[in-house]
């Protein structure tokens, strides 16, 4: 029998209205771990209220411990191991860390959200050309650039090499287009300065190519639970990558958002 059977939806509702407000903490501010643990100094104020309203110790630990003192300090603790070191933006393990809880929170308040890959056309021939040093600097220069192009709710992941990835919380894939094309332009419009081998200033002009893919395009996402949340990121990520490659495969410099209609070709 389920809990709100035992307790009023006023109860219920304070309880994931907490949760909101950690979980929107993380999603907004990229150093999450001191706003979170700003929050967390609320938790016996919250714990006493809910006592107050007669909700059993149980219930309390099921909605409440995830977000107990000692769990903030795990994920501060977490949040280095999250943090990607040439770049400073996530990883992807806090790719995989993270993005479930949100995708759950947004489905559960009814919102899409969408996943954008961005790859940086042609990096090779930076490397290859001026050295691994400025290609470094070139990635470093294009993930602030990338990270200024974005919302403050967007989370900006280095997914790999020259692979970005970006997560857009309640975005659907319409939305989403909007805001990879203003990610590309932004790098079009750049020239991103680096040293070469010898110590010389290079002006890079390089362009993005870039896929998209939202949960209003996931058969599954009217069906998806906490269970199998991790399915639905899974198979919007492979739509979205799918997506990246049709773009990088048809000319580059150019945003393509997933057609489910041609997901066979």
């Amino acid at each position: 029998m389920s809990d709100a059977k035992f307790y009023s939806p006023e109860i219920i509702r304070k309880y994931d209205e907490a949760r909101r407000r950690v979980e929107d903490l993380r999603r907004s501010d990229t150093s999450y771990a001191d706003s979170v643990r700003d929050l967390a100094k609320s938790e016996d104020k919250f714990r006493k209220e809910y006592r107050k309203d007669g909700l059993p110790e149980e219930l309390i630990g099921k909605y409440a411990d995830k977000y107990t003192t000692l769990n903030l300090e795990k994920y501060e603790a977490q949040k280095s191991n999250w943090i990607d070191g040439l770049t400073g933006l996530r990883n992807k393990e806090a790719l995989y860390g993270e993005m479930p809880g949100l995708m759950s929170l947004e489905k559960r308040n009814g919102h899409d959200c969408s996943i954008l890959m961005v790859d940086l056309d042609h990096f090779k021939e930076i490397n290859d050309v001026h050295g691994h040093l400025a290609g470094d600097q070139a990635l470093k220069i294009v993930a602030d650039i990338i990270r200024g192009s974005v919302r403050k709710s967007d989370l900006v992941y280095r997914f790999g090499g020259e692979e970005f990835l970006v997560a857009l919380c309640n975005t659907d894939s319409r939305t989403s287009w909007e805001i990879a094309e203003k990610i590309r332009e932004s790098i079009e419009k750049v020239s991103i300065i680096v040293l070469d081998e010898d110590g010389n200033q290079q002006a890079l002009k390089k362009t993005m190519s870039i896929g998209c893919a939202g949960t209003d395009q996931l058969g599954m996402w009217k069906h998806t639970t906490d269970d199998n949340v991790k399915d639905a990121l899974e198979e919007l990520i492979q739509k979205a990558d799918s997506s990246l490659y049709k773009a990088k495969n048809t000319g580059r410099n150019q945003v393509v958002v997933f057609d489910p209609g041609n997901e066979n070709e």
